[in-house]
């Protein structure tokens, strides 16, 4: 497998004839205090199959890391390979929805995903800290 796309969004969908629908992709999360916690966003991967890949099983892991490299959450899952059809390499979706994401500490975070314990790709998500509004001087 290879990685197509990878990507953090506020909504993903597939629809019912395959369409990928992304929307609101970001890599930078803004909190007034830490631990912060974001309710709702969907982690979206799209991965290309190669030759020899066709209509087997996969697992896959999502690691998530903060910038010490210490583990935050981790999910799994498995997949069907599709078969080629009419010349055309079959491509994977993979959409999961984090829910209550708890970031300790503002930084540099990464996701980081695995199939079949192998090392498919990885992306940055940066966790900011908003500055606390200043008074106007009277």
């Amino acid at each position: 497998m290879r990685p197509l796309l990878f990507l953090v969004a506020d909504y993903a969908n597939i629809t019912r004839e395959g369409k990928l629908n992304v929307m609101g992709i970001f890599n930078d999360i803004y909190a007034n205090n830490f631990p912060a916690r974001h309710s709702s966003m969907h982690l979206v991967a799209k991965l290309g199959a190669e030759l020899g890949e066709y209509g087997q099983n996969r697992n896959f892991t999502v690691i998530l890391l903060d910038d010490d490299g210490s583990q935050i959450m981790d999910i799994s899952g498995q997949f069907q390979v599709p078969k080629g059809e009419r010349g055309r390499k079959p491509e994977v979706n993979i959409i999961l929805e984090l829910k209550d994401v708890v970031f300790p500490k503002p930084g540099a975070y990464q996701f980081v995903i695995l199939v079949d314990k192998d090392h498919r790709g990885e992306l940055s998500l940066y966790v900011n800290q908003l500055e606390a509004p200043r008074l106007a001087a009277e």
